[in-house]
């Protein structure tokens, strides 16, 4: 979150606003390959148990040359016993995390008498293993980021179903993404976004093996030939365009491929991008640059500007985060965003430039606690995010509050920069909340309270609870009183709930007005209400807004 604040912000922008395309690689799928689950675990496991003694076996010949791609030391070359199941040699997470690198020169071993792609469809148990993966943090962040409009086009050199998982987990069908292998699936239905898979679809290979199956790109020849088979001319043609109208951020990965190489060397024969455009236009999330990364940045801008600004060239497009930590802070920074732009559209004439930047400073200390909160479990992080954004979306617009995960409610389905003055966005109630978040940051910075959140999956959890060293309450937010009367009617809180604040970004009805056959005369104060768009309205400036603010929260 640092570094989009700071030395990236143009590119932490960019992605907000739609200028960026993503371009993945296996890095994004790390944990779900290197894993003792993952897949290179089972084809390692796969070849020994069908090695025999015979120095001459296939699959002993086989796993004997994978091993030695990881270049084993003395000491790990003891704690190899093929005789013993491969999960008990020591070595392995070293071995595997070694391999992860070589993924195509690994599925490129040959065994005598067995079709080329035999360890990718036999050893890996390809149906099997590929037809229900379970979606990492990275997965979840993108589908989210898909669904918010931030990144509507991605090109993915995995084959698995990953992505596709994280949507269905987010609670939408596959039809989300319009997934393409090849030229005839552009012509399939329109789709929210395009997720351009070149070196073949898992998904589609099960479903339909006798059309994907052969599409499977996963050994070295079928990378080098890809650039000139005629089966993939129309993505061919369809990637270098995307190349050149939209930025390139590549996640997790090297950039090692020869198609990958030769799709972004057009780009500079087309007079394409400059190093010096803003926001940065080719940018890797990496450590360190290796030599195919730098190469394509050279091929890219140029001989003459990558030899005369080498140094700028390679430190603006190298992104120092790892693909987990960076694609969350990216989604987060994308929802402050969104938040910034509610926020500043909020009726409020008397509050000037100065307290609006600080109703979004505001917005950022929440984004800051959410994201030390997130960075020990960043798999859990992500599914508490959705989960918690789900919740109050459905609660502010629709006042619904069901049991179990919600489907992920976007807070706009456009780049944030496309939100500005959206007249649909006005009965929203989304633009009032974004200040009542902006405030409860404040008072968060100012030590009056602490924001947590509950249970997502619970009906009665609110969009956060506040807590003060003398009470706490669910916060509830609201678009209007009709809201309001939902989530009473749908079992959110009831009105002898004590413990509830209802933040309504619009005026409130009387309380017998809402519930006239109620009876109040138990000494019952029951949840207290806030009409904060009539307070903004009223508000002469940022202080009296804050203290009326934090009076009527009460706590």
């Amino acid at each position: 979150m640092a570094l989009l604040d700071n030395r990236f912000s143009g590119i932490g922008t960019g992605v907000a606003q739609g200028s960026y395309a993503f371009w993945l690689g296996s890095g994004i799928s790390r944990d779900r390959i290197i894993g003792l689950d993952g897949v290179l675990a089972k084809l390692l496991e796969f070849l020994r148990a069908n090695a025999t003694g015979n120095p001459n076996c296939a699959y002993r010949l086989a796993l004997q040359r994978i091993i030695e791609m990881a270049v084993p030391s003395e000491d790990e070359r003891a704690q190899i016993d093929f005789a013993t199941t491969s999960i008990q040699w020591t070595c392995l997470p070293v071995l595997l995390s070694r391999l992860w690198k070589q993924y195509s020169a690994v599925l490129s071993v040959e065994l005598a008498g067995q079709p080329r792609d035999y360890l990718l469809w036999v050893g890996l148990d390809f149906a099997n293993t590929f037809a229900n993966q379970l979606a990492d943090a990275e997965h979840l962040a993108i589908g989210m980021l898909a669904l918010e409009g931030a990144v509507t086009e991605f090109a993915s050199a995995n084959w698995d179903g990953l992505l596709e998982a994280a949507m269905k987990e987010l609670g939408y069908e596959d039809t989300f993404y319009r997934v393409t292998v090849t030229g005839e699936d552009l012509r399939n239905p329109a789709a929210a976004a395009i997720l351009y898979k070149f070196h073949g679809c898992a998904l589609r290979a099960i479903d339909n093996e006798g059309k994907y199956r052969p599409l499977l790109v996963a050994r070295s020849a079928q990378i080098t030939s890809w650039s000139s088979n005629d089966t993939f001319k129309i993505i061919r043609d369809q990637l270098s365009a995307l190349v050149q109208t939209k930025r390139t951020l590549m996640i997790g990965m090297s950039a090692q491929d020869a198609n990958v190489q030769h799709l972004f060397a057009t780009v500079n024969q087309h007079r394409g991008w400059k190093w010096t455009d803003q926001p940065t236009p080719i940018v890797f999330s990496a450590q360190d640059l290796g030599d195919e990364q730098k190469n394509l940045l050279n091929v890219v801008y140029g001989d003459e500007d990558y030899e005369a600004h080498h140094d700028e060239i390679c430190e603006a497009a190298r992104l120092q985060v790892y693909a987990k930590p960076m694609l969350l802070a990216l989604l987060l920074n994308v929802l402050t965003a969104k938040l910034e732009v509610l926020a500043s559209d909020a009726d409020a004439p008397s509050l000037n430039p100065d307290a609006r930047a600080a109703i979004i400073d505001g917005i950022k200390v929440l984004r800051d606690r959410v994201a030390d909160a997130g960075n020990h479990d960043r798999i859990g992080f992500a599914r508490a995010l959705a989960s918690g954004l789900a919740r109050a979306r459905h609660q502010i617009q629709n006042g619904t509050s069901s049991a179990g995960v919600q489907v992920y409610f976007p807070i706009d389905d456009q780049p944030a920069h496309l939100m500005k003055g959206k007249l649909a966005l006005k009965s929203s109630g989304q633009r009032e909340a974004a200040v009542a978040l902006g405030l409860i940051g404040l008072d968060e910075a100012a030590t009056s309270w602490a924001s947590s959140v509950d249970d997502p999956a619970d009906t009665r959890s609110g969009a956060l609870r506040l807590t003060s060293p003398e009470a706490s309450a669910r916060i509830f937010l609201a678009s209007n009183d009709n809201t309001i009367i939902n989530l009473l009617e749908c079992g959110a809180f009831d009105e002898t709930d004590e413990d509830v604040v209802v933040i309504c970004s619009g005026r409130v009805a009387d309380r017998q007005q809402r519930s006239p056959r109620g009876n109040w005369r138990n000494g019952s104060v029951g949840p207290r209400y806030i009409a904060l768009g009539p307070m903004l309205s009223d508000a002469t400036n940022l202080e009296e807004l804050r203290d009326q603010f934090r009076g009527e929260i009460g706590l």
